[in-house]
């Protein structure tokens, strides 16, 4: 699994901290609880990294070994705006904008792009999906590797002054998964928030 990129989390989906209680406070006499829970805190902390991101099991790159068609996507209840042309997007088959929603909440905008396999949407597509999230994410046409959706993929971003005016443009998405033969660019503030609203999208691909 490649290093997350734009400042992400480095998620450690099998360090969880209520398997490790059970080892460490069973058996354990009163007196040594406290420094047993000191200790799991300060084991995942080592075993996730110093980052201040959650404990999320969620992984960002996944393999089930199923290969998913935009038909597939479309069950999901997952609304096409635009079908993107491909120039610049190496290995790809089909990228498409569009909106979901879980049921009861408010749609989202996700960016979705099909590649032939998981190997190559991992070896072919981070790089572009790097580019396209997260903090420093390219928004600018002239300067875009992948320039289709570039316009789709930016947000207006803060609080203006007086009168409630528009502050400035950011990304729209704060991070990507990696999921099969899909990239998904997932919407949201902070990695954290992106990530997990992938995951609700990825829970309906499943079911689908």
């Amino acid at each position: 699994m490649p290093p997350p990129g734009n400042g992400e989390t480095a998620y450690c989906p099998h360090t969880k901290p209520e398997h490790m209680a059970r080892v460490l406070i069973a058996g354990s006499k009163p007196g040594r609880l406290a420094l047993a829970a000191m200790f799991i805190v300060a084991l995942v902390a080592t075993a996730c990294g110093s980052s201040s991101g959650s404990s999320s099991d969620f992984e960002r790159v996944q393999d089930t070994g199923a290969t998913f068609a935009s038909d597939q996507l479309a069950a999901t209840g997952f609304r096409q705006s635009k079908d993107y042309n491909l120039e610049g997007l190496p290995g790809a088959s089909k990228a498409v904008f569009g909106f979901w929603s879980e049921s009861g909440r408010d749609p989202l905008d996700f960016e979705v792009r099909f590649y032939d396999s998981h190997s190559a949407a991992v070896e072919l597509g981070t790089a572009p999906a790097e580019e396209g999230t997260g903090d420093d994410a390219v928004l600018d046409e002239s300067t875009a590797t992948f320039k289709a959706g570039v316009k789709e993929r930016r947000t207006i971003i803060g609080a203006g002054g007086g009168g409630g005016a528009r502050s400035g443009i950011g990304p729209k998405y704060a991070g990507f998964v990696i999921y099969n033969n899909l990239v998904i660019l997932c919407p949201g503030g902070q990695v954290e928030q992106s990530h997990e609203r992938c995951a609700d999208l990825i829970d309906a691909l499943e079911a689908s």
